[in-house]
């Protein structure tokens, strides 16, 4: 188990295909089993970095860009890291509820202490989770 107080940083790279979130999800979950987390906050974590995840596969170009997920721990902040290289797509309020779409992003925000998206100057998106950890 990590401790705590020592930092970390890890990445995972894959294609952005449907078939590697089972994957990006596994990663998730390892990483909050090593800082061991509660069942409940690994599962929000999964589901968080999953949207975030299945946004790049939806919008960034399925298979033709690769999507990296960096997890850092900082000073009791744990970030999880979702970057492509497609297309930016600013966060939309606007959500389909009559298909269950756009769903996503206020699912991000409410199990998540704090949820950014930023431009790359590739034009690519990136998109950082963060959850604060107890001391």
């Amino acid at each position: 188990m990590i401790a705590l107080g020592r930092d970390f940083s890890r990445v995972i790279t894959v294609k952005a295909e449907k078939i590697h979130l089972a994957e990006i999800r596994d990663f998730v979950e390892s990483i909050g089993t090593e800082l061991g987390l509660g069942l409940e906050r690994i599962f929000d974590l999964k589901v968080a970095v999953s949207e975030a995840c299945a946004n790049v596969v939806e919008h960034a170009g399925c298979g033709t860009t690769p999507l990296e997920v960096c997890a850092d721990l900082q000073s009791g902040r744990l970030t999880f890291t979702v970057r492509d290289s497609g297309s930016f797509h600013p966060p939309s309020p606007w959500r389909d509820t009559f298909n269950n779409r756009g769903l996503g992003l206020p699912l991000m925000v409410a199990l998540m202490d704090e949820v950014r998206f930023m431009r790359l100057p590739d034009g690519g998106t990136c998109v950082s989770l963060s959850v604060l950890l107890p001391a």
